[in-house]
């Protein structure tokens, strides 16, 4: 199976996915395939839940379809942008690669929808900085900033206390002694 990458009307992810559907899956179809909207679970503050676009205005199209006048049938819908990569001539379409291959594919194994990752931190942990000018510094968390995955850390420096930003990536909890 192949994976290609279409660009939509941002907002109309699923409008395309339901005219396509037929072109897809249906008794007349041009060719057999999925279609797949990914999406992220996110949560408000007052804990509603809801679910929005993983890329925004990007659909992607699993097939064993390899013939581009195929696949072209699509560029006919409303809400169609253009397949990518875009190549100039775009009388070229091209399966995802490489990288962004794996990334699609990785999503895909565990669903269409990307759910909440859980927090790792809380105030008053003890974390190791793993990357940045304060890599190997140990320090405590005294904030957390869940919703955009920051932390201020506490450590010593110059002969006294500093307060440093950092993203989640950048630490590590350190293991209890």
């Amino acid at each position: 199976m192949s994976l290609y990458c279409i660009s939509v009307k941002t907002g109309l992810e699923e409008k395309f996915k339901e005219n396509v559907l037929p072109l897809v899956n249906g008794n007349n179809c041009a060719f057999q395939g999925f279609i797949h909207i990914l999406r992220k679970r996110m949560r408000l503050k007052n804990g509603k839940e809801y679910f929005d676009a993983f890329f925004p205005g990007y659909v992607f199209l699993e097939t064993e379809e390899c013939e581009a006048s195929k696949l072209y049938v699509l560029s006919g819908e409303k809400y169609f942008l253009r397949f990518l990569p875009f190549l100039p001539s775009n009388s070229f379409v091209s399966p995802l690669v490489k990288g962004d291959l794996e990334i699609v594919s990785s999503i895909l194994r565990f669903g269409s929808t990307v759910g909440i990752v859980p927090v790792k931190f809380d105030a008053g942990d003890r974390v190791i900085i793993t990357d940045g000018p304060f890599k190997d510094f140990s320090g405590n968390v005294i904030a957390v900033n869940r919703r955009n995955k920051r932390l201020n850390i506490q450590i010593d420096f110059m002969n006294g206390v500093r307060v440093v930003g950092l993203c989640y990536e950048e630490v590590q909890k350190q293991p209890a002694k």
